[in-house]
């Protein structure tokens, strides 16, 4: 579909970023009778059947088809991992924080690009990174609501959001965007699947409702970011994103009574503020490579 409706791919954006954290919401709610790893398995393999019945009248028997091999099954584990360390941040810290701390994924991005990705960086961008750093050292602060480990591992799932978002480049044009959706949550499940052995506990009747609905969030909120590509370029769109933080702490507030404290709010500003200016850059590093 031709990009010519930026203000609705901006908006499908925002939708999308409430619909997502209104999964994670969702998650938080149950992970004690689920745990992490086994809720992203139920989320990645539901996910993937969805998808693939989908996707399947267009590309037929390509859904079970990745391709290259290797690099569709290291961006679904990147990605199954980076939202299982999340989930499992939940279980310690609020979901704003824990959204917060996901949300860096961005800046890890430019950070590790010049050794991944053979890009080079300038000193505006360097100076952003930073600063996206400093945010997080405000959040990380003991005292928080919530148990100081689940700080760490929400950098941790940062970090591997931004693991994600590499392979991602990587992969660029590889498939169309419902292939990628598809195959993203075969390889994120299969990538897990040798680990259920150790995690696995069934889960009781009372979870199955909540495990349906997280699978139709995830999947709502998949297919309106993949149209929301479909309107507006990449550049225009990302900053938007970050709209998840302020809905995971209205969804926090809300179902869990819990808001960010003045000093969580200038971290999220820090990082925020860092991510969207790394996004602005790169819109205007595009165009100029595109002239």
């Amino acid at each position: 579909m031709a990009v010519h409706k930026p203000l609705l791919g901006i908006g499908l954006m925002v939708l999308s970023t409430a619909v997502l954290a209104t999964k994670d919401g969702l998650a938080k709610t149950f992970l004690d009778q689920v745990g992490p790893a086994q809720m992203i398995w139920f989320q990645y393999t539901g996910t993937f059947v969805i998808m693939a019945l989908i996707s399947a009248p267009t590309y037929g028997w390509r859904v079970f088809m990745p391709a290259p091999l290797d690099g569709q099954f290291l961006r679904g584990a990147f990605s199954a991992a980076a939202v299982a360390a999340l989930y499992w941040a939940l279980t310690y810290i609020p979901l704003a924080d824990a959204t917060a701390m996901f949300m860096l994924g961005p800046i890890v991005v430019t950070t590790l690009s010049p050794f991944l990705l053979g890009e080079r960086i300038g000193i505006r961008r360097k100076i952003a990174i930073a600063v996206g750093f400093l945010g997080v050292l405000v959040i990380l602060k003991p005292g928080f609501g919530g148990d100081t480990i689940g700080y760490y591992i929400g950098l941790l799932a940062g970090v591997l959001l931004g693991l994600y978002f590499i392979a991602n480049r990587k992969l660029s044009g590889s498939s169309p965007p419902l292939l990628n959706v598809t195959h993203n949550g075969l390889m994120g499940a299969l990538a897990l699947t040798p680990f259920l052995p150790f995690f696995w506990h069934t889960p009781p009747l009372t979870a199955v409702p909540k495990l349906a609905a997280l699978i139709a969030l995830a999947v709502v909120g998949q297919g309106l970011m993949i149209t929301a590509f479909n309107h507006a370029p990449a550049v225009v769109i990302a900053p938007y994103t970050y709209a998840m933080l302020v809905f995971a702490a209205l969804v926090g507030y809300l179902a869990f009574g819990t808001f960010p404290d003045v000093a969580t709010w200038f971290g999220i500003t820090l990082i925020v503020g860092a991510g969207v200016f790394i996004a602005h850059r790169e819109r205007q590093l595009a165009g100029r490579r595109a002239t």
